[in-house]
């Protein structure tokens, strides 16, 4: 399979300081030029950008979104602050859903009819959801966000789903680039929602495949089915790949920095079997502008061609901090991003 896998530049624009005006080659102010579009044009890298949780609650509430899940638009306000301490100690991440479409206020009394939550774990081994409902509010403190999943909870509903982010409270490339997305693929087979905040605005639309937790952006209609066809078909897209949720970013750059020079792009072929964190000053004589003061890595890999004996592989990853820019269309300053970058790649046997 072809894939587009260039490397992505690192951005060499910088802010404006504040009091003066703008130069040429200063960003320009966050409202002239949508997030999505400024990080395409300056080549934001995509990859190794997936949310580091492994769980989720997933809340259905149909009407208009605020900028946080649990604000207490949807859910009384005691209620929600409950639920969001019970989600911090577990580690959850909330996410509200609905289906695609318009989405009308609710009528008074958030549970004027059943709605649906989903207790999701993307953890390799379990990949699993468990589906239930909820009427009044308070019921959702009952449930135990620390549950293990089991085989049982495939027969609670859907095991396939696709959730668009479309918060456009949060940000508005995400309503404009989402919607679009997620009307366009509620056909292709997969149980379709359109979410609340996943990160990554500019990478906009963006969507994650549960249960597996595979991120992809930079999508619009056409580019999210032919994604969905080559997942279904056991294949990355890596030009729009995110990573995976729940891992580390060092070990999502890996897995890509691989697929990409092992030329694999099946899911799963290739497999971080170590991580370290190589002490400071281990990378001296490295490419100029990437830090060596303790922010490097040496992760092994395994890779399994068809059938084909094992092979492994060491990458030696840095990290840099990227020009500050404005990542988001709210964002009133700008913020520095990181990049990921093999330095080394080597089979060891």
């Amino acid at each position: 399979m072809t894939q587009n896998t260039c490397s992505p530049g690192i951005s060499v624009q910088t802010a404006p300081e504040a009091g003066h005006g703008a130069s040429p080659g200063a960003l320009p102010e966050p409202s002239a030029l949508r997030c999505a579009d400024a990080a395409r044009m300056r080549g934001e890298p995509l990859a190794a950008s997936a949310v580091r949780y492994s769980r989720f609650l997933l809340l259905e509430a149909p009407g208009p979104w605020g900028t946080s899940p649990l604000e207490g638009r949807h859910l009384e306000e005691g209620v929600a602050r409950r639920l969001a301490s019970a989600a911090a100690a577990s580690d959850t991440h909330v996410l509200l859903i609905r289906r695609a479409g318009r989405h009308p206020s609710p009528a008074p009394g958030a549970g004027a009819r059943l709605m649906a939550w989903a207790l999701v774990d993307t953890s390799p081994g379990i990949e699993r959801v468990r589906w239930g409902t909820w009427h009044d509010p308070a019921e959702l403190l009952g449930l135990d966000l620390t549950a293990a999943l089991t085989s049982a909870d495939s027969a609670t509903g859907p095991q396939r789903l696709a959730l668009v982010c479309t918060n456009g409270k949060r940000d508005q490339c995400c309503a404009v680039r989402g919607r679009p997305v997620a009307a366009a693929i509620a056909a292709a087979g997969w149980d379709t929602w359109e979410c609340s905040h996943l990160g990554g605005h500019r990478f906009a639309a963006t969507i994650m495949l549960l249960p597996t937790g595979d991120m992809f952006g930079w999508l619009d209609p056409e580019s999210a089915s032919e994604i969905l066809r080559r997942f279904d078909a056991g294949q990355l897209v890596l030009s729009n790949y995110r990573g995976r949720c729940g891992q580390p970013a060092e070990v999502q750059a890996a897995l890509h920095i691989a697929a990409v020079r092992l030329g694999d792009y099946r899911r799963g072929a290739v497999q971080v079997s170590s991580l370290r964190h190589l002490p400071a000053g281990a990378g001296t004589g490295w490419p100029e502008g990437f830090a060596d003061a303790g922010d490097s890595w040496e992760v092994e890999v395994t890779h399994r061609p068809h059938s084909s004996q094992e092979t492994a592989y060491r990458i030696t990853l840095t990290r840099c901090r990227l020009a500050p820019t404005y990542l988001s269309c709210a964002d009133d300053k700008p913020k520095a991003e990181t990049r990921y970058e093999a330095v080394a790649f080597a089979r060891i046997r």
